[in-house]
């Protein structure tokens, strides 16, 4: 079931973001300064696989536009509408199983944030995704969704927590999880932020716009591969751990710099027959696999931020 549980959660994203969605239970005569409600984000990730004698590289480049399309702060009822784009690439170089070298997928979220009360909120969360090597159009089996729904509390003033409910679609079935995540700030220089089991961030603040502190993350995609004779679909998961670095500047920009090392890493080809079924949570992992690489390795990722 553990392992079940990585696999599964390594198909959620970009939803994961949306776990911790913006706190908007504050009343406008609460806030000191503008939330930033909207943001720009790139990202790179590069991981070097020793596979025999050979090494694949895989990059995985990522962009998020997150864009506020209503808002509504003036009563304790507070709304915020939202949406946005996703773009995520993986690029293999020095690997000639698999058959293609270059994927991408697009995602269009929408999340709408309604605030119950001042220490309650409720969100709703839905995402459509086209992930593929595009050497054919797009079908509609080829959409995968996601829909969430989200209970968020404030404790208090340095703990705030929620719970989502998943239900998603993708090439391996249909599946249903709970989401727990949370956002401690411990002291004035320690804070931890979480959602479960996908990742975890303990970080100690150096001075005003630097952070240092450890990671762990669960992270995956999934692609429909076009270019053999039967259809297939390509399956990424990665589970990794390490050192995390964030640098802030005038409180719109961030640098972000991760080096860490993988401690569960596949990369793995299935035919389109190869699903389960919605109560067959269990049986992921009997799935069988065309082409796999299950080889640990070192990872790197740096990102740069804007908010708005």
């Amino acid at each position: 079931m553990k392992k079940c549980l990585f696999l599964l959660t390594g198909l959620l994203l970009p939803v994961l973001s949306y776990c911790q969605s913006p706190d908007t239970a504050k009343h406008k005569k609460l806030l000191t300064t503008s939330p930033f409600l909207g943001g720009v984000s790139v990202t790179d990730i590069v991981t070097p696989i020793k596979v025999n004698n050979n090494t694949i590289t895989m990059q995985q480049p990522i962009a998020d536009i997150g864009i506020p399309v209503y808002k509504d702060f003036s009563t304790v009822n507070s709304v915020l509408i939202k949406t946005g784009i996703r773009y995520r690439g993986l690029f293999l170089s020095n690997e000639e199983k698999i058959g293609e070298n270059a994927f991408h997928s697009v995602t269009i979220p929408l999340l709408l944030n309604y605030s119950l009360s001042r220490t309650k909120t409720i969100s709703f969360i839905g995402l459509a995704t086209a992930g593929s090597d595009f050497k054919r159009g797009i079908e509609a089996n080829d959409i995968l969704y996601t829909l969430g729904v989200r209970l968020g509390f404030r404790g208090s003033k340095s703990f705030k927590w929620g719970v989502t409910l998943i239900y998603t679609r993708n090439y391996s079935g249909k599946f249903l999880l709970p989401l727990p995540d949370f956002d401690w700030t411990i002291n004035d220089n320690w804070s931890l932020t979480a959602v479960l089991p996908s990742r975890a961030s303990l970080k100690r603040r150096l001075s005003n716009s630097q952070s240092l502190g450890l990671t762990v993350g669960l992270d995956g995609s999934m692609y429909r591969l076009n270019t053999t004779n039967q259809p297939q679909y390509i399956h990424l998961r990665q589970n990794s751990a390490g050192l995390l670095y964030d640098l802030t500047l005038s409180r719109r920009w961030k640098f972000t710099l991760v080096a860490g090392h993988t401690f569960m890493q596949r990369l793995e080809t299935f035919n389109m027959d190869q699903k389960v079924p919605f109560e067959g949570f269990g049986k992921l992992n009997d799935r069988v696999a065309n082409v796999s690489y299950n080889q640990n390795s070192f990872i790197f990722q740096g990102g740069i931020s804007y908010q708005f």
